[in-house]
């Protein structure tokens, strides 16, 4: 068997979704929580389950989430999260999940076949965004990628929907457009967004081609409304092409070619006249 396939158990795990002690997890004690994610996670809670790893000994090793385990429990003995301190975890249980590579393979396993679900992550980014102290201050994208699990790029590629008026906003949540199309649609102002509306309602679907085509349109339009002129490949008159060589030259001759530099600016004075 190669290597890599040593890393992940013999048998597939069992996964269950349930809330665990914290005084049952291992593997967090050294993790390091800003006090911007404990905010967060005092204010709106776990948003996402960490995922743990049953032992034989009735005890669990945490396979992502240290951070969000060890901000919980921080919470709790300020006394601000209900004790004892339990989280919403993803359990699962393993043949041979003691072992250290077992656990790492079960992690990057998690991550490469996890289904992102778009609209999910931008309500909760939203919700974070919402939590905002009295003087202003919200969430930086990389407090908000801390709290969610995702990348620094996926949220902000999330927040860019933002800018979706209401009817596309809400095709997204329902699933009717993918997540490519609604960041290529909130890029347009509102009458092309509106557009896609009216196809979408029209068709029951929209692609990428039309946000495309619409986008397409909407700059030939633009461009028709400007003088034509604008447009074309103007040609300089000849006087204007050679006073600025003349000028160049000049600026460019050394001060010892005073004779040369005599007559080139003689040259220019009968250009600037022409």
């Amino acid at each position: 068997m190669s290597p890599q396939l040593s890393l992940l158990p013999d048998a597939p795990a069992e996964i269950r979704r349930e809330p665990v002690r914290l005084e049952l997890i291992d593997g967090f004690a050294n993790a390091a929580p800003s006090a911007k994610l404990r905010e967060l996670i005092r204010e709106l809670g776990l948003l996402q389950p960490v995922v743990i790893v049953a032992k034989r000994n009735g005890r669990f090793d945490v396979v992502e989430g240290r951070r969000r385990c060890k901000a919980i429990a921080q919470l709790a003995d300020q006394n601000q999260w209900p004790t004892p301190p339990e989280v919403d975890a993803l359990a699962l249980n393993a043949p041979e999940a003691s072992r250290a590579e077992v656990r790492g393979g079960l992690a990057l396993a998690l991550h490469a076949t996890r289904s992102a679900s778009p609209a999910s992550e931008l309500r909760e980014i939203e919700a974070i965004l919402k939590t905002g102290d009295a003087d202003g201050d919200v969430a930086t994208v990389k407090e908000i990628a801390a709290q969610t699990a995702m990348s620094v790029q996926t949220v902000r590629r999330r927040l860019r929907l933002r800018s979706l008026i209401l009817k596309l906003r809400d095709a997204f949540d329902q699933g009717m457009i993918t997540a490519s199309v609604a960041e290529a649609a909130a890029r347009l102002p509102e009458p092309e967004q509106q557009a896609l509306t009216r196809q979408l309602a029209e068709r029951g679907k929209l692609t990428l081609l039309d946000v495309r085509e619409v986008a397409r349109q909407r700059n030939d339009e633009a461009k028709a409304d400007l003088p034509s002129e604008l447009f074309c490949d103007r040609e300089l008159p000849w006087p204007a092409i050679v006073r600025g060589h003349i000028i160049a030259a000049l600026q460019a001759l050394p001060k010892t070619e005073q004779p040369l530099a005599a007559r080139l600016e003689a040259a220019l004075a009968r250009v600037e006249r022409a």
